[in-house]
């Protein structure tokens, strides 16, 4: 799990992130707290990008891919506006065998079939186990395992065809061409089960959907967050990205959201990932606690009325059912009343105060704000009892029009002054830049 903050403002955008990743094998989890996440996307320019979920895209680390972004494809050029460096990213990952090859496409979309087979089988066991332990009837193995498999079809079939595929319909055919693969997958984890030849073929569908769908399964999924100013940016923007896999060269991926501070937006505080505490602070409320008061309140708001009913003797059982019917449908305005009243307090006395702080706050304060938000995330990990995926050191960097990327917090896997000659490389390949890029200097001089 990552934590990652993004605050704005109309004066500069700040980015922060821990240094937690976790790798697991399956069955055991590994926390890394040295991870890198947070990237400049220009050297030249103010535009900054955050990595969450996936840390690889088909087994390439994002460091790298964005890196190579950086130094090979994008190099001096600037774009008019925050969202055109979003979309020349994806040009660069589209169609680039060099770094997605077809076997990497091939062993990772056998990967995610794989997964997704498991994960019927694991809801399988689930509910076994939770009729054996509640001692209801258990189903044959076969009906049951069958069932599931039409629902997850029927999940998969209901969900909104990839926007990105739409002119390239050919990405589906990995799934004839390894159509080998994933029948010796479904004799793997569904032939004990004994399924019959529906089941079997919606199997075979549900790799086929898994591509054609939006929805990206979680193990494939990773989380971009682009930020910053184009040339014809006068206040900071906010892209987000939803990217999948490699499928017959094309990279599956959805635009979640921009964001842009304008006078309906004059400030922004948004997180990424683990954004259970952020979300406290800002509606003072945990969001998973007022779920389950929610819950409680429309259970005894609905139950009440009926076990009053019930006590009264004097009325016979068709009288109750009658009154009952009268009664319980007067019970959803005052419920959906309620619920108007306590979210429009939630924000009216928490968020709009905060976010109304944020307006005037001068860059400092927006990556001291940003940072303060991702440690919160940290804490909370820390004092519970599940791994911490949320620690390590804390990045920060900040983004303005005039000063461009600048960072605030930034950790370095190796010593400073046995590694000078990196920070003049790192010199020497900035002049490069600064040199091809002389026209922006020139204009601010002229």
């Amino acid at each position: 799990m990552t934590s990652e903050v993004v605050v704005m403002n109309n004066l500069a955008v700040a980015l922060a992130t821990d240094s937690a990743a976790t790798v697991s094998d399956g069955r055991d989890n590994k926390v890394y707290n040295s991870a890198n996440k947070l990237f400049m996307l220009s050297k030249c320019y103010p535009v900054g990008v955050m990595v969450y979920d996936n840390s690889s895209l088909l087994g390439i680390p994002w460091e790298t891919i964005l890196k190579l972004f950086r130094e090979q494809h994008l190099k001096t050029r600037s774009f008019d506006h925050l969202e055109d460096y979003g979309d020349e990213l994806i040009h660069y990952l589209d169609g680039n065998l060099e770094l997605f090859p077809e076997k990497a496409q091939r062993k990772f979309f056998l990967d995610m079939v794989e997964h997704l087979y498991g994960q019927i089988l694991q809801d399988y066991t689930n509910e076994t186990t939770k009729r054996i332990e509640e001692d209801d009837e258990v189903p044959r193995p076969a009906e049951e395992v069958k069932r599931l498999v039409l629902e997850a079809l029927k999940q998969w079939d209901q969900k909104a065809d990839a926007k990105c595929f739409k002119t390239y319909p050919h990405v589906v055919e990995i799934a004839t061409q390894l159509s080998g693969e994933v029948h010796a997958f479904i004799v793997k984890y569904f032939g004990q089960y004994q399924i019959d030849a529906e089941a079997t073929e919606a199997l075979r569908k549900i790799a086929v959907l898994a591509i054609q769908k939006e929805d990206i399964p979680q193990p494939c999924r990773s989380g971009l967050v682009i930020a910053g100013f184009g040339e014809k940016d006068y206040v900071p923007t906010m892209q987000v990205f939803d990217l999948g896999e490699v499928y017959g060269n094309k990279l599956k991926y959805r635009v979640r959201e921009v964001r842009k501070i304008d006078a309906d937006n004059p400030s922004i505080v948004q997180a990424f990932a683990h954004d259970e505490m952020v979300n406290t602070f800002l509606r003072g409320i945990s969001p998973t606690f007022q779920l389950q008061m929610l819950d409680e309140i429309i259970d005894l708001v609905v139950r009440l009325p009926g076990e009053v009913i019930d006590g009264i003797s004097d009325l016979s059982a068709n009288k109750k059912m009658v009154w009952k019917k009268k009664v319980l449908p007067m019970t959803a305005e005052p419920i959906r009343a309620f619920v108007q009243k306590l979210e429009s307090s939630l924000v009216e006395d928490h968020k709009q105060p905060i976010l109304k702080a944020i307006i005037n706050l001068p860059i400092d304060e927006l990556a001291h704000v940003a940072q303060s938000l991702v440690n919160l995330n940290s804490f909370e990990k820390r004092m519970s009892l599940d791994t911490e995926t949320v620690g390590g050191p804390v990045d920060v960097a900040v983004i303005s029009k005039g000063d461009g990327f600048i960072w605030i917090e930034r950790k370095h896997y190796f010593r400073h002054e046995l590694n000078h000659h990196f920070f003049r490389n790192y010199d020497r390949n900035m002049k490069a830049e600064e040199i091809a890029v002389p026209t922006r200097r020139e204009n601010a001089e002229e």
